[in-house]
């Protein structure tokens, strides 16, 4: 890799989000069992003190994530679970789609820890051959759902 040039600055990843349409359900507290069926035929990625994981729905333990949070996708919807304890507050992010409640949400490139952050433990590097997706949902109460662009 060479310098850049004087007088032209280093080229910097584009996170500039562009906005899209949307349709939000809000499905509330669920026990894990109902939130762990919910996901079924999703990819989902979370970080625990054993690392940043990415799996498909049916590997998740039966058993509630040391987590605070979950993001699952597939080819026409985002979940985000915020974990607590046996219980998971879930919503489904549809972006593009119409019916239930439109929302206006932003779209921007994500990336995973470094590899020697160390926050959320190891992260394989598998992880590091993904682009993901941040899926912003701005307003009083803001929130983010995750998907991954590549396989």
């Amino acid at each position: 890799m060479t310098a850049s040039p004087p007088n032209r600055p280093e080229r910097v990843p584009d996170h500039t989000a562009r906005t899209a349409p949307a349709r939000l359900d809000r499905l509330g507290r669920l026990d894990w069992d109902a939130a762990r069926s919910l996901l079924t035929g999703t990819t989902c990625a979370w970080a625990d003190l054993d690392g940043f994981h990415v799996t498909d729905a049916d590997q998740l333990p039966t058993d509630p994530l040391l987590s605070t949070h979950l993001w699952a996708w597939d080819h026409r919807r985002c979940l985000r679970l915020r974990i607590d304890g046996r219980h998971a507050l879930t919503a489904a992010l549809h972006p593009g789609q119409d019916g239930g409640e439109q929302v206006r949400i932003h779209i921007r490139p994500g990336t995973p820890w470094a590899t020697d952050d160390k926050q959320a433990g190891p992260l394989p590097p598998e992880a590091h051959a993904l682009a993901f997706e941040l899926l912003e949902l701005p307003g009083p109460a803001p929130a983010t759902f995750v998907r991954a662009t590549t396989p």
